[in-house]
């Protein structure tokens, strides 16, 4: 009996195929930890609690040793600092929960073996693998029970090819598996199994478990909030079509599932309270980088070559149109479709990185395809009604897909860069099987996520000196003779009590008209002492609050005691939240004996016009 349902169940045939086929790609060797980057933040959880038993962060001396011994990233950027100098993770604890089982396994796999018990050695990031690759098959069962409930076999065995083998999907679920998007993609798979489900038949049982997958889902990316919508707007059998008066008449249902759904994000709550002393927190305080609910980045985040969503995942926008064909089709879900993508599209557009660093197409989107393949199935089911619509969709599905792997190829051969490209290295690469010999210049800048950028190279860049009326300074309180010229210098005395010189801001776009240049700033400097400590700081400022810092210290620069001496800095712009932000540069005493500074005065390197 299994064998023969087996035989008559190609959806199921086409689900263990693709389940298989990513467990090979997730299960080959490979060197290093998975938990790199923004995972060593959402893993960071499991070793604090579990195995330094410092789940508050109270030493980051361990941290920041986890971090260089396993290559992890650049920076420590993975922990935000509060002005009281607590520590907090910046990624909340969702993903390490739904790994924590498999992370008691990983260490209990590590003991018996004989290696390190660390929460990164080899069995850990086994154990981690196999847990999503299993929430993994989860999900497919049951995003293949929600399409078909509706369409064919043979619409959800394709639905289910496109989604991994026309998308970056596939990426996700084999090269981000410890990112949350592949498991945000199966918990919404069950949000809207379990949304049938309970949408069928009105039962406590299926709202709880309803509420325990939102809630997960919110654990994971609070701005997964979205996911209520599905419910919320979801209309079984004869009901009220008004949700509002709908979820009014199972208000005790909701109250329940409000309810579960706090309780799941309680331990979030409870974590940033013990920590910080706040029961909520924005863990994101890095200025540079935020919600931009006035000025959402909708355009560039669907049509940019640098990391377009229709661009490098060209199937959605067929999954798109196909939202109009839910009319027809599958009328309950139209409604909570198209209100849940419009949301959904605005929320991760608006984020000031909109681009979402790293990784091959829109990875924001990953998720959110267990939702997009009821259109995607809406559409295939349309185009199988008539023979000329089959073959034109099918046309384009292959062109979707063909074009999908050979791009991802080439993102995995360098030819795609992870978040640098622009439309001169999509055009000159496009085809390719080799990268054009100038790919280099025609990408982005490269910034450097260790935050040493170096200096501008002369044959890329103009040097043009920044106009005065632009970089006036308050005047200044001593005139000092410099010896070496015989010329008075214009300076402030800096002292313990005074350690900050007169600040220079300067707003993004009266520095250039292009997305970056560098700055060169010079300074005259004269220190009683050549171990004189303190910094030239250049930062950008958004709302009152700086990011992109940096600073280079006086006492590394081996400068003569007691005399006039010319230093200067470089500084490449960050990629700004805003032209309106504000470059600010000075110099900061950290010590007790007193200095001289003059300056800085500011000239700008401008990119060359391409030929």
């Amino acid at each position: 009996m299994p064998i023969e349902r087996l035989r008559t169940s190609p959806s199921l045939v086409g689900l263990l195929l693709i389940w298989a086929l990513t467990g090979y790609m997730v299960m080959r060797p490979h060197s290093g930890t998975l938990f790199t980057w923004d995972s060593f933040g959402y893993h960071l959880y499991l070793p604090a609690a579990c195995i330094h038993h410092d789940p508050l962060l109270k030493d980051l001396g361990w941290v920041d040793q986890a971090r260089k011994d396993h290559d992890a990233s650049g920076t420590l950027y993975q922990i935000s600092t509060l002005d009281n100098g607590a520590h907090v993770d910046k990624y909340p604890m969702g993903l390490a929960v739904l790994w924590s089982p498999w992370f008691v396994a990983g260490h209990w796999i590590a003991g018996i073996t004989g290696q390190p018990q660390d929460g990164y050695s080899p069995p850990y990031d086994l154990a981690v693998r196999i847990g999503v690759w299993v929430y993994l098959l989860l999900g497919l069962l049951a995003l293949r029970a929600v399409l078909r409930s509706r369409f064919s076999e043979w619409v959800v065995v394709y639905t289910l090819l496109l989604l991994f083998a026309a998308t970056n999907l596939i990426d996700q679920a084999t090269v981000g598996t410890a990112m949350p998007h592949i498991t945000l993609f199966c918990l919404y798979a069950g949000i809207l199994w379990a949304t049938l489900r309970w949408t069928a038949e009105r039962r406590p049982g299926r709202a709880l478990v309803l509420a325990v997958l939102m809630g997960l889902a919110m654990l994971v990316r609070p701005s997964e909030g979205v996911c209520v919508l599905l419910p919320f707007l979801w209309r079984g059998g004869n009901e009220l079509p008004n949700p509002f008066k709908r979820a009014w008449q199972l208000r005790r249902q909701w109250i329940a599932i409000i309810g579960v759904m706090f309780l799941i994000g309680l331990p979030q709550f409870i974590y940033w309270k013990a920590a910080t002393g706040h029961w909520t927190l924005d863990t994101y305080n890095n200025a540079g980088e935020g919600f931009d609910f006035l000025s959402p980045h909708t355009w560039p985040f669907l049509f940019s070559f640098r990391k377009g969503w229709y661009i490098y995942t060209p199937l959605m926008l067929l999954a798109t149109a196909g939202i109009w064909l839910l009319r027809k089709y599958w009328r309950e879900a139209f409604p909570p479709v198209l209100v849940f993508f419009l949301l959904n599209l605005f929320l991760v557009s608006s984020w000031t990185n909109w681009w979402y660093a790293d990784s091959f197409g829109s990875r924001a989107m990953v998720g959110s395809y267990a939702v997009m393949a009821l259109p995607l199935a809406a559409v295939l089911h349309w185009a199988a009604e008539m023979r000329t619509r089959k073959w034109a969709i099918g046309a384009v599905a292959v062109a979707c897909t063909v074009l999908n792997l050979f791009q991802y190829w080439q993102f995995k051969h360098g030819i795609i860069h992870s978040s640098r490209m622009t439309w001169a290295a999509y055009k000159a690469g496009f085809g390719k099987t080799n990268a054009p010999a100038s790919m280099e210049d025609l990408l982005l800048v490269y910034r450097s996520y260790s935050g040493d950028q170096g200096r501008p190279d002369s044959t890329k860049y103009v040097r043009v000196p920044l106009p005065e009326v632009a970089a006036q300074l308050p005047a200044s309180d001593t005139v000092l003779l410099d010896s070496a010229t015989g010329m008075n210098v214009h300076a402030y005395r800096l002292d313990s009590q005074h350690p900050f010189s007169p600040a220079l801001h300067i707003p993004f776009i009266e520095l250039t008209k292009h997305n970056h240049a560098w700055i060169e700033a010079e300074w005259k400097v004269m220190t009683p002492a050549s171990g004189t400590k303190g910094s030239f700081v250049s930062t950008f400022e958004h709302g009152g609050k700086n990011y992109a810092y940096t600073s280079e210290d006086v006492e590394k620069k081996n400068l003569p005691a007691n005399a006039w001496a010319t230093v200067r800095t470089y500084y490449l712009t960050p990629e700004v939240r805003s032209k309106k932000d504000l470059l600010v540069s000075y110099f900061w005493l950290r010590d007790t004996l007193p200095v001289y500074v003059s300056g800085p005065v500011i000239t700008t390197f401008q990119p060359k016009e391409r030929n």
